[in-house]
């Protein structure tokens, strides 16, 4: 498998074996609110260890936005779909798989009836991975990787289990009217 660094990886899961501390992450993002209404509602600033990029976001039309950058839908489906077929490709790597091209497709189709405060609908009956893959190995190797990345990808396991959220208010207090 191509443009996985196994020696970091392998690294790694043998430090992180005598030291658990080390499996913590924390991952931050901070989301800002544009008032000028010539831009899109949102943007957001990633850093990373080899540098940053910032995100534009845009609400559809129908919730209230321009459609001018992509929506938080959008960007939540490439979160989930990076991050599992990044989990995918690390699995195939190592299983020592030969893998030649790897994609995914990953859709959704979203009822608006609770954020429009129309119906308490399901938001959504599910999410569909659909990957595309060149390989000449055997299938019963790629459906086992793919069943080892199921059970092993953060944002799968976000999804399929319940996490606490919670929501804490930061007021600005010096300019608060009495």
């Amino acid at each position: 498998m191509k443009n996985i660094n196994k020696q970091e990886l392998n690294k790694f899961i043998e430090q992180a074996k005598n030291d658990k501390t080390l499996l913590e992450k924390e991952v931050k993002v901070e989301v800002s609110w544009n008032f000028d209404e010539k831009l899109p509602q949102m943007e957001a600033t990633l850093i990373y260890p080899n540098g940053k990029t910032t995100f534009n976001i845009d609400q559809i039309p129908n919730l209230g936005g321009k459609g001018l950058a992509p929506n938080p839908i959008q960007y939540c489906l490439m979160g989930l779909g990076s991050c599992f077929l990044s989990t995918f490709a690390t699995v195939c790597s190592q299983l020592n798989l030969n893998i030649k091209s790897l994609k995914l497709n990953i859709k959704n189709k979203i009822n608006l009836s609770i954020p429009l405060n129309l119906g308490n609908e399901p938001v959504t009956k599910g999410i569909e991975f659909e990957i595309e893959i060149e390989t000449n190995e055997e299938n019963s190797k790629i459906e086992e990787a793919k069943t080892i990345a199921i059970n092993s990808c953060p944002a799968v396991w976000c999804m399929k289990n319940p996490i606490p959220i919670n929501v804490n208010i930061k007021q600005d207090e010096t300019n608060k009217l009495n």
